[in-house]
């Protein structure tokens, strides 16, 4: 146990605590790209070229509607302190995540591994974006099996 200005925090409750501090931080780099999203609705500018992708209203509509979900998310897990304490209901719910994002993963390497084209209406995916999905969907899946396999 640690005491940090006079609260006892075990290791558990540390980590808990960084994870809601990330979530917090991540949230609002979400709302930036929100934001951002309804900004090229709104200016009449689309479609247009961006970083290599051909933004179109109906792609740019998905990228609020994920910014949304995403966003709906944090804000739970990072400003409700009981989301992430464990209980029967949330372990199967974190072993079922972590498996999922585990095969995401998976499939995300597979295509660096082979070269799979991804083609997405008119867009093409660039390899580089597996890079990020292998990062990001195995952090989830290892963050998921980690807080499923927590005890009370």
């Amino acid at each position: 146990m640690t005491s940090i200005g006079g609260v006892c925090y075990t290791k558990n409750m540390k980590h808990t605590q960084a994870v809601r501090e990330v979530g917090k931080f991540v949230s609002g780099l979400v709302t930036a790209d929100l934001i951002t999203g309804l900004w090229f609705l709104a200016s009449g500018t689309l479609p247009q070229w961006l970083f290599g992708v051909y933004v179109t209203a109906p792609f740019a509509w998905l990228w609020v509607g994920c910014d949304v979900f995403i966003l709906l998310v944090l804000v739970h897990y990072s400003w409700h302190p009981k989301a992430l304490e464990p209980h029967t209901s949330s372990r199967m719910l974190f072993s079922v995540v972590g498996v999922i994002m585990a095969a995401v993963a998976l499939i995300h390497f597979l295509r660096l591994v082979f070269g799979w084209s991804v083609v997405i209406g008119a867009w093409d995916a660039p390899l580089w974006i597996s890079w990020i999905g292998v990062l990001v969907a195995g952090y989830i899946s290892y963050a998921s099996f980690h807080l499923a396999s927590r005890k009370n």
